[in-house]
């Protein structure tokens, strides 16, 4: 009993002591040792988890993101040179181009035209679901409620006089920019780190599902850590397809997190089973 006590003192100092790097490791690569992933004090586990997801969401937004903003010169860059030259003073909207969009599919239509002075419900194009126009005076904003007939609601630039908005005043702000950039990437984590979790969750319900079936002694709390650990390879390889941005990669990517996390998890299951009959 002293022997067999002491054989479960080291095992858990040796998990103690799992550097981060270990546990990615073990988590791509080496099935046969998820033993000691899943014997890892919860808190180490949300730890790996944050840093899984900062990885990947790093990977698939933040460096195309960035990577876009620097090859057009910065954010000012961006807005000085590449956004059509805009003004609104004195009450007026002036935009250096029109812009106008229609989709039948969802019956919706988007203008700016500032070449007109003003929008009325009649330049509301017919069968539409929701419309804005914007012309140099007002903004238009149509909806049409199911049932409820159509609403229009309008705002007059006239009432924001004191307000002046153009390329150069944006440009000076440019920090609030990436400020609100920061906000939507952490938005964003948050997705993945939810959704992370939910198709863990899904492996988890599926395997143990099929475990039971075969008379396999397994709890849900164990088959849920380990699809935890099991997503790990199948998410960085899908947030890189994505990075690149090719429909092909990323179809390729959503795939192969589908198979690798599945038969990651089959290889631990096994890997229990001959443990077991050890």
């Amino acid at each position: 009993m002293e022997e067999r006590y002491s054989e479960n003192t080291v095992e858990t100092e040796e998990q103690e002591k799992m550097k981060m790097s270990d546990c990615f490791i073990t988590a791509m690569f080496l099935p046969k040792e998820y033993n000691k992933l899943l014997k890892l004090k919860t808190g180490k586990i949300i730890g790996y988890l944050f840093l899984l997801m900062l990885l990947t969401t790093v990977i698939q937004y933040a460096i195309p993101t960035l990577g876009a903003i620097a090859g057009l010169g910065g954010m000012k860059g961006i807005i000085m040179n590449e956004i059509p030259e805009f003004a609104f003073k004195d009450g007026t909207f002036s935009f250096g181009e029109k812009l106008e969009q229609l989709d039948e599919e969802i019956q919706s239509y988007y203008l700016i035209d500032t070449s007109v002075e003003r929008f009325t419900e009649e330049d509301v194009p017919k069968n539409m679901m929701e419309a804005i126009l914007v012309s140099k005076t007002n903004i238009l904003i149509y909806n049409n409620i199911t049932g409820l007939g159509g609403g229009v609601q309008e705002q007059l630039f006239e009432n924001y006089k004191n307000i002046t908005i153009t390329n150069a005043t944006v440009a000076k702000h440019t920090l609030l920019i990436y400020m609100f950039l920061f906000l939507i990437f952490l938005v964003a984590y948050g997705i993945s780190f939810v959704k992370y979790l939910l198709m863990a969750l899904f492996y988890a319900a599926i395997l143990y599902l099929m475990t039971r079936t075969m008379m396999l002694q397994n709890t849900f709390g164990r088959m849920y850590k380990m699809a935890l650990f099991a997503q790990t390879i199948g998410a960085i390889v899908e947030a890189v397809a994505i990075c690149l941005n090719s429909a092909l990669l990323i179809l390729a990517g959503n795939v192969f997190h589908v198979l690798i996390t599945v038969y990651i998890m089959n290889k631990v299951l096994i890997q229990k089973q001959k443990d077991t009959v050890i």
